[in-house]
């Protein structure tokens, strides 16, 4: 697995950079193709970009990490749900990945980022085996965690 960058680290984030462009990775992960290549924020701003390398690149995964608030800057209209849709149909769902960002303390586990892309899941109708594949079992399988509890999904 690898987060090659990071453009929404914080206020403002993170303008430039030789490796924000998740095309830039695209000869490591043809290369590399017995590696899973996770993609943090939906590309954060790169949405195209990491839709066209997740679309020829069968290693490549898509993490929906955080509150996405970079769809507020995109020079067209885009929403939660129009990403959920976009990677549901473009990659699948066994390519897609939870994220919450939940990893500062003292905010713990920050659950409005599990509902709020609940929400965005049952609005694109994705089932709820799919969703089992989103929230946590790619995860657990891409780790190799076999004893892992199936997650239950409202």
């Amino acid at each position: 697995m690898l987060n090659p960058f990071w453009s929404t680290r914080g206020s403002g984030g993170v303008v430039t950079h030789p490796y924000i462009n998740p095309l830039t990775m695209q000869n490591v992960v043809q290369k590399y193709v017995d590696i899973p290549f996770i993609f943090p924020h939906f590309g954060a701003g790169y949405w195209q970009e990491l839709l066209h390398l997740a679309w020829s690149s069968p290693n490549v995964y898509v993490d929906s990490s955080g509150s996405n608030d970079w769809v507020r800057w995109m020079p067209y209209k885009l929403s939660l749900e129009n990403l959920f849709e976009k990677a549901y149909e473009t990659i699948g769902p066994e390519r897609m990945i939870f994220g919450t960002d939940s990893c500062r303390f003292p905010r713990g586990f920050s659950k409005r980022y599990l509902d709020i892309q609940e929400v965005a899941c049952n609005n694109i109708g994705m089932s709820k085996k799919d969703m089992q594949l989103f929230f946590g079992g790619n995860a657990a399988r891409i780790l190799k965690l076999e004893d892992a509890l199936p997650v239950k999904v409202l």
